[in-house]
């Protein structure tokens, strides 16, 4: 799959692959989320966790965009693979939606999900979508169920010590 930049024009924002410049600005907002972090194993954001998920997502065929604002500024950052090493070859995995505390429940995080979907379902002809989502964060399961996204397996342990729930969207 070919990565472009995908627009959402409901907010005025493009996600687009990092630059490896950019990497205190992915700190940025990984601090401005540790109200998040707080939820694992490590809960204050380094420059070492920032590289960790990186390599991760380019171990497990992802892509790792930036959430910018047309003037430049990132906001968020996501993460999926379009074509995911484990699971169905007809399945997409979206693992890392995070926005920066300051811009969440503004929709910013739906219409960038609803982008993404729409971007892995007509780029990488995907028939679902799933996402790890921690158990012992209710905001996220909320978020994701509204989206369509039901459970569809049992609490999980982790390597990194956390425990998810594997939530499924088939797509149209």
């Amino acid at each position: 799959m070919q990565v472009n930049t995908i627009m959402v024009p409901a907010h005025s924002l493009r996600v687009r692959p990092l630059a490896q410049a950019e990497l205190d600005a992915v700190l940025g907002v990984y601090r401005r989320c540790e109200d998040f972090l707080a939820l694992g194993p490590v809960p204050t954001a380094s420059l070492t966790m920032v590289l960790h998920d990186l390599a991760q997502a380019a171990d497990d065929g992802g892509i790792f965009c930036g959430i910018y604002t047309l003037e430049g500024a990132m906001v968020g950052v996501v993460e999926y693979a379009p074509k995911p090493s484990k699971g169905a070859s007809k399945c997409a995995c979206l693992s890392l939606l995070m926005l920066a505390r300051e811009h969440r429940s503004r929709g910013i995080g739906s219409a960038v999900l609803a982008a993404v979907e729409t971007e892995l379902r007509e780029k990488s002809q995907v028939a679902a979508i799933v996402a790890p989502v921690q158990v012992n964060n209710p905001r996220a399961l909320a978020f994701w169920q509204r989206h369509g996204y039901r459970v569809v397996s049992r609490p999980e342990l982790q390597p990194d010590h956390t425990t998810v729930l594997t939530l499924r969207k088939d797509l149209p």
